[in-house]
């Protein structure tokens, strides 16, 4: 086994290693920690010395991590953390003091709900934060926040292994939107005018059949699903230029209700609601860039 002397490392390189998961891309990496191009890619060399590793290969998204630099990335922001807590002299931290630029992940959809009282908020108690926001899925959310793509997550996402830690935000449940002037809408919405409509749905795969087809399916029902988009804000705009109707989160509808003619109606069956959740890797505390302060209900 290779013997490591600790005095002979230079642990900035693994601030340079910790700058390009969370970038992907050697300028970008540059620019986050204050260094030149050149800089970061012999800090690279070095690194790949180190640990014997190409660490990164150049791919059509950028430098994409090896298995062995997925390994360690949670490792080294966790270690970056801690020298961060110890220079800081155990003081708690200060928002208002703070130049840090946090990463999330989130789905236009939770950015739509959580982004403006969050970066009002940052503008009040946290003027010197930034903030990058990349966007998520379900389906990729959790890989992104173990590949060091983001350092927290919001939204809904499947039950996180036991190195992350999740907490809830909140409850979502569901309302039917139609034009205001939808010719077959009437002033209540019942199960079989429901299923003789044409119907709009949002899935980030483009898959014409989603979460409220399965509640349907279990019924043994079926709805008539005519468009499917992959961006959650696109709906509201369909759903007022066409007889499209849609079934989708209430806190993407409900605060365009007063902006677009839009009509809003309870689903004419019980669809169950689903957990919106922030989720980062368990070395932390909470994380500081929660979703939690925002207050979206």
């Amino acid at each position: 086994m290779k013997k490591i002397h600790i005095a002979n490392v230079d642990l900035n390189l693994l601030v340079v290693f910790d700058a390009l998961v969370a970038e992907g891309h050697a300028t970008r990496a540059a620019e986050r920690i204050g260094l030149t191009q050149p800089a970061v890619s012999h800090s690279l060399n070095r690194l790949r010395a180190l640990f014997g590793d190409p660490l990164f290969v150049r791919s059509p998204r950028g430098m994409t991590p090896t298995p062995l630099a997925q390994d360690i990335a949670p490792s080294v922001r966790s270690i970056l953390e801690q020298v961060e807590g110890v220079l800081l002299g155990g003081r708690s931290f200060d928002p208002t003091e703070s130049t840090r630029q946090f990463v999330v992940g989130l789905s236009d959809y939770a950015a739509f709900v959580l982004l403006p009282r969050l970066t009002a908020r940052l503008g009040r108690e946290a003027p010197g934060v930034s903030l990058v926001v990349r966007n998520t899925s379900r389906s990729v959310g959790l890989p992104m926040l173990d590949d060091g793509a983001v350092e927290l997550i919001a939204g809904n996402f499947p039950q996180p292994p036991t190195h992350m830690r999740e907490e809830l935000l909140y409850e979502e449940d569901f309302i039917c939107a139609g034009r205001g002037d939808h010719t077959d809408l009437a002033d209540s919405l019942d199960l079989d005018r429901y299923l003789s409509l044409r119907h709009l749905q949002v899935s980030m795969k483009g898959n014409p059949s989603g979460y409220v087809d399965a509640v349907l399916t279990e019924k043994g029902l079926k709805r008539n699903v005519v468009v499917t988009v992959g961006h959650f804000l696109m709906a509201p705009m369909l759903v007022d230029a066409s007889e499209l109707v849609a079934t989708e989160p209430r806190r993407l509808f409900a605060p365009l209700a007063g902006r677009l003619p839009l009509r809003l109606f309870p689903p004419p069956l019980d669809i169950p609601s689903f957990r919106v959740v922030q989720t980062w890797h368990a070395p932390r505390r909470r994380p500081r860039a929660s979703m939690a302060a925002t207050g979206a209900q």
